[in-house]
């Protein structure tokens, strides 16, 4: 059996206390928020271009950074030299405020290079996003796609296809708020069911049993 990891749910699920305005702009653009590592992996110039074709076509949506890494220097000079204004850097935060952060979000951001590692590979801030009820755009083919597709929580999109990402974001401003809400709704349900400690206790405790009882 394939048990897979949790995320910190004590931090994430019980985040400082901030109120919306110490944390995004009050308007009624989307905020689609990618938290973590901004390395090569995680190839977010793909968000910088699909975010300049958002602009073209002025979708109401940002991008939200949050956090460090080599490539972040490079990420803030394009915003800069492309004119962007959707895109928001955040620098990296505890554990306890990046909840804050993502309670505050409308979408969060799975993203890394195309691949046939990540195929099979579940980044972690999956299990995070979902434990925090949000819908859920999925840039990583395989297993993780997977995921998102059977808890029907999101959106997944090719990665490092800015174009595909762009319209997996159109579709998503014309949502209302009540279909986010459930889709946000179905990313939470799952992680309880399937991706949680508790779920993860349960699992290892029936393989005990199993093995106790074929000894």
């Amino acid at each position: 059996d394939i048990i897979p990891n949790w995320c910190d749910e004590n931090a994430l699920l019980n985040p400082v206390v901030m109120n919306e305005e110490q944390i995004f702009s009050i308007n009624q653009r989307l905020k689609i928020v990618f938290a973590g590592n901004m390395g090569k992996a995680q190839s977010l110039y793909t968000v910088i271009n699909a975010a300049q074709l958002l602009q073209h076509k002025a979708v109401a949506a940002d991008f939200v950074l949050i956090g460090d890494g080599v490539e972040l220097a490079g990420l803030k000079n394009a915003v800069s030299d492309m004119g962007l204004q959707n895109i928001i850097f955040i620098p990296q935060v505890p554990m306890n405020v990046i909840g804050a952060y993502l309670n505050n979000a409308d979408v969060l951001l799975v993203h890394l290079k195309k691949d046939p590692l990540f195929s099979i590979t579940i980044p972690s801030k999956t299990q995070a996003y979902m434990a925090i009820g949000k819908p859920i755009l999925m840039g990583v083919e395989g297993d993780a796609a997977e995921i998102i597709n059977a808890a029907k929580c999101g959106l997944t999109f090719e990665p490092e296809n800015p174009e595909a990402l762009a319209d997996a974001v159109t579709v998503l401003t014309v949502q209302s708020k009540k279909e986010l809400k459930l889709l946000g709704e179905s990313a939470n349900q799952y992680y309880k069911e399937n991706l949680s400690l508790n779920s993860g206790v349960n699992q290892f405790a029936r393989i005990f049993e199993a093995l106790s009882i074929s000894e």
